[in-house]
């Protein structure tokens, strides 16, 4: 699917936003830049664009958590300017600099709330089925889980970091100015962005690791994997908590696949992405290739945690 004008344009406005919103702090801004402000700066350009790059990929995460932040921020922005305008009787230029800014990032959201722009975005995560075996389908569980946890995984970094400079922010508010550079805002600042680096590193190989466990699922006429069906009492698809519906399918909590032998009392159990298209296409091979009574469909089970295998 093409990608939309729409979303070139929103990923434009808001590219621009961005210096805009640099020019207009310059405007007002009083003091020599020291070194550890210009740092500031340029760490929060890189998260920005970070975030800008993620949605020319068509993250829909970061599509809808910018989508929310716009809408939410520059009203604020706007009411704000419009405040201290009143407030003093006059205009300033870093006043009409905030005021464009704002305007830029309304007209973002309005562009990336588009249908076409939800239905592009939701196409660059669909699940790919591999078909491999001559009877049967190849469900590539792998490549499915990474794009659906490396997105959320992104958008939760971007809160995580937004959250932790806020706290520094709160921390610089309460001390005294004329502050060396070693004060604790500052220190607090450093610490931060490393433990954000640490955490961020350590949890994109998290991910990998267990995306790599779930490796293909394989459904054909003979066999689930290297289980034949005769070795097979039951196969359920089970989830724990409340469906929800996402585009008219299926999407369920903590979904995976249960698989119950005849020789052995130990059930196998093996984790799914949180994919609703992915949901689907698997009940209906498994309906579709299943003998007769052995797929027991979509069950809730309230039970503790099984081994994943």
């Amino acid at each position: 699917m093409q990608r939309p004008l729409a979303h070139k344009s929103a990923v434009g406005l808001l590219a621009v936003l961005w210096p805009g919103l640099i020019g207009g702090i310059v405007l007002v801004w009083r003091n020599d830049a020291a070194p550890f402000e210009i740092f500031v700066g340029v760490f929060w350009s890189a998260v920005w664009y970070f975030w800008l790059a993620r949605i020319w990929l068509g993250g829909p995460m970061a599509i809808g958590l910018m989508r929310k932040a716009l809408f939410a921020i520059c009203p604020i922005m706007i009411a704000a300017a419009v405040a201290v305008g009143i407030a003093d009787g006059e205009v300033y230029p870093s006043q009409l600099v905030g005021l464009a800014a704002a305007l830029c990032g309304i007209a973002g959201g309005v562009l990336l709330s588009r249908g076409d722009v939800k239905k592009w975005s939701l196409s660059t995560v669909a699940v790919r089925t591999v078909r491999q075996p001559p009877d049967g389908i190849a469900f590539d569980l792998r490549s499915a889980a990474l794009r659906r946890s490396r997105g959320r995984f992104g958008c939760l970094m971007m809160v995580v970091t937004v959250l932790m400079l806020l706290v520094v922010g709160v921390i610089g508010a309460t001390l005294p100015e004329g502050r060396g550079t070693n004060a604790p805002d500052y220190i607090a600042f450093m610490v931060g962005v490393v433990l954000v680096v640490i955490i961020g590193i350590a949890g994109y190989i998290r991910l990998n690791i267990q995306a790599r466990a779930m490796g293909v699922l394989t459904i054909t006429e003979r066999h689930i994997n290297e289980h034949p069906w005769p070795r097979l009492r039951s196969v359920a698809l089970s989830y724990k908590g409340e469906a929800a519906v996402v585009d008219g399918i299926s999407r369920y909590p903590s979904a995976r696949l249960d698989l119950s032998f005849y020789d052995q009392s130990d059930e196998h159990h093996l984790r799914l992405p949180d994919a609703a298209a992915l949901h689907r296409s698997i009940a209906e091979a498994l309906s579709t290739h299943s003998p007769e009574g052995v797929f027991a469909g979509w069950v809730p089970r309230t039970d503790a945690t099984h081994p994943v295998r």
